[in-house]
């Protein structure tokens, strides 16, 4: 298996740091042997070997012209830095929702979700520090692409489903000394959606042409 980590780090967009818990995240996964080859040759990081363990999340860093390709399906002319203020790493839901690095305006780099539009329409900051995204991950909803869900904590989708990811889990605590929160809100405090008119959030304003 080609490194996982080195495959990843080696497509991270100028002007981005890969933040040291999503290295560690990338270098854990593939240590513990869940990264895959795709149909399409490349390389797919999950939390787990089991698809009904924990959340099921996609890890795979887009490469420059995945990234543009991108871009260019969420915005318009009006946005022209749009490929260069956003790096996909992750799908977080079947339909196609994505997790992405995203510098702000004052070239804060934080974890944004997009929703596909198509299911999920949550489009917004999921966390300013990546160990959050981790707790985020660790708290056991099937996907976290569903705003409507982070105010209950997660519960089975069928008999099949175990919430609790104990090795993912114990890795976190192990090494950020950190626990799951009960709900996604802990982690999420606004979940917007796109198209939000009233919404603070940065990610959803930036989205909507009203924030640079």
């Amino acid at each position: 298996m080609v490194d996982f980590l080195k495959t990843t780090l080696a497509r991270v967009p100028d002007g981005f740091d890969l933040p040291e818990p999503l290295r560690l995240l990338f270098a854990w996964v593939d240590e513990q042997g869940f990264v895959v080859r795709g149909h399409d040759g490349d390389l797919y990081g999950s939390l787990s070997d089991n698809g009904w363990l924990g959340t099921s999340i996609e890890l795979r860093g887009y490469t420059a012209e995945q990234t543009l390709s991108y871009a260019r399906s969420w915005f318009d002319e009006s946005v022209p830095d749009a490929a260069a203020r956003l790096w996909p790493f992750a799908q977080t839901g079947g339909e196609g929702s994505m997790a992405a690095l995203w510098r702000d305006g004052r070239r804060q780099v934080r974890i944004v979700h997009l929703g596909s539009g198509s299911g999920s329409m949550m489009t917004c900051v999921l966390a300013d520090d990546a160990v959050e995204f981790l707790r985020l991950l660790a708290i056991g909803y099937r996907e976290i692409c569903w705003n409507e869900e982070f105010s209950a904590p997660p519960e089975p989708w069928d008999a099949d489903h175990e919430i609790v990811n104990a090795p993912y889990r114990d890795w976190l605590h192990r090494t950020f000394g950190v626990t799951a929160p009960a709900t996604g809100l802990e982690i999420v405090a606004e979940p917007a959606e796109m198209g939000d008119e009233d919404t603070t959030d940065p990610f959803c304003r930036w989205v909507d042409n009203k924030e640079v």
